[in-house]
């Protein structure tokens, strides 16, 4: 068998091994919010392995190989812009989760609006959150196939096996706890192999002299107007996914939620530069491959065997960090949502939010399967979570909004979103961001609304 191969096998199986050991005895505040007593470092390193997943990896050195370091600059600087906006709200959204009780996003929703206003945001999380589960699948059954050599639906039921049992044994608690591994796996493999690159190249100054004409421009991705969209928008992201409002509100309190942020920002930075850097090796030392098959390919040059095996290992390690939080969030919905309410035994109450996450996960597998341009439906889901940015806001700093002015603002962007998106494509959060701003604060000074008080 391929040293590579035995390599991965050995990890899934530690992997589930701390699955096992440490959910055992544990209690439905576990499962879902790490009982509320997530500390600094491992919410930190457990956010970064979350929040660099296979679009920081796969996709900036697939894209750094085709088109040079637009990309591989913007999307590095937007996950530093998302941490910052993070770190700013999160002491307030953990004094709101903690006064309230609340699990995820929905729960600020109907506590500090009303009912109709969590059903609302349940139902899109969820689909947001299925999507998402979607994308990261695509990237890791490509991965697989790249490895074994399958066939790519076998390799995508294989890895959904792998994911889904895993994560549904541990819940948040194994999340946290794994993804803190899996963060020094994949930083000390893209280490080693930005090293290895380094020699292999000759140096910087000759690195520089192979490129192609044109793959230093920052503009070349999008334009100017791409970039900067990328940049600032893409900050706001991350606050409209239930699964970094889990994060925040598992930590062990309002300092420790916002420290967590802060402190990613360097890391982050040195693991851009990393994958950044991996990318433009891979475009002057492979020949004509696959763009999206470009970090693998660069392993299997720069590596030996079982060293190869732990850098394939790292990859799968950051999708698997991102999808696994998606699933708990999902899962986490659900839960609150249907079964919350009915009063049942501690393993009754784990046994039922094991088979929700296990559902919610097969769902989003199932999804990857059926509709081939996933890739092409993260577009306009990311289009979705900033359509949440404007009622947060004024849900936390607003002391006079009304249940119905953010109702619409969500409802009335969204319909817009699906409506236009076929016709306007990449540029239909000019017409939606905008929209739900304007209905937030305009609608109660138009309709005289009754006004909701604020929670803050």
């Amino acid at each position: 068998m391929d040293i590579k191969i035995i390599v991965l096998l050995v990890y899934l199986v530690l992997l589930f091994g701390m699955a096992w050991f440490f959910s055992r005895r544990e209690s439905l505040d576990a499962y879902f919010l790490n009982k509320r007593k997530t500390s600094l470092w491992m919410m930190t390193f457990s956010t970064i392995a979350t929040v660099v997943g296979a679009g920081a990896t796969v996709a900036i050195v697939s894209e750094v190989y085709r088109s040079g370091i637009s990309y591989g600059i913007a999307l590095p600087i937007s996950l530093v812009a998302g941490m910052v906006v993070l770190g700013i709200l999160a002491k307030q959204i953990k004094i709101i989760g903690d006064k309230y009780n609340a699990y995820t996003i929905v729960d600020f929703f109907r506590q500090r609006f009303d009912f109709k206003n969590g059903m609302l945001v349940s139902i899109l999380q969820l689909f947001l959150l299925t999507i998402w589960i979607g994308v990261q699948a695509v990237a890791l059954a490509s991965l697989t196939s790249v490895l074994i050599g399958v066939n790519y639906n076998l390799a995508l039921l294989v890895v959904a096996a792998v994911t889904v049992l895993y994560t549904s044994i541990g819940g948040l608690k194994i999340d946290i706890l794994t993804d803190f591994v899996q963060f020094w796996i994949f930083s000390l493999a893209f280490i080693v192999m930005a090293v290895m690159g380094y020699n292999h190249v000759g140096g910087i100054s000759n690195l520089l002299s192979q490129l192609p004409a044109g793959h230093l421009d920052p503009l070349a991705f999008g334009g100017m107007g791409w970039f900067i969209g990328m940049i600032v928008l893409s900050g706001f992201l991350y606050l409209g996914n239930t699964a970094h409002w889990q994060r925040v509100l598992s930590a062990e309190n309002s300092r420790v939620a916002r420290n967590s942020f802060f402190i990613s920002i360097p890391f982050m930075l040195i693991l851009g530069v990393l994958i950044l850097f991996l990318g433009l090796v891979a475009t002057v030392s492979l020949g004509d491959v696959k763009p999206e098959t470009a970090i693998f390919a660069l392993m299997d040059s720069l590596l030996p065997g079982w060293l190869a095996g732990v850098g394939f290992a790292a990859i799968l390690a950051v999708i698997m960090s991102s999808i696994d939080s998606l699933l708990i969030g999902g899962s986490t919905i659900l839960y609150k949502a249907f079964l919350q309410e009915r009063e049942r035994g501690r393993g009754q109450n784990i046994l039922y939010a094991r088979i929700l996450t296990a559902a919610f996960g097969i769902f989003g597998f199932v999804l990857a399967f059926l509709v081939p341009n996933i890739i092409t439906l993260s577009l306009l889901v990311t289009y979705l979570a900033l359509i949440f940015i404007p009622p947060i806001f004024v849900g936390i700093y607003g002391k006079r909004f009304s249940p119905e002015a953010s109702f619409y603002a969500i409802l009335v962007p969204v319909i817009v979103l699906f409506a236009a998106y076929p016709f306007v494509g990449e540029n239909t959060f000019i017409i939606t961001t905008p929209l739900g701003v304007l209905i937030v604060l305009l609608y109660d000074l138009i309709f005289r609304r009754k006004i909701a008080p604020s929670v803050a």
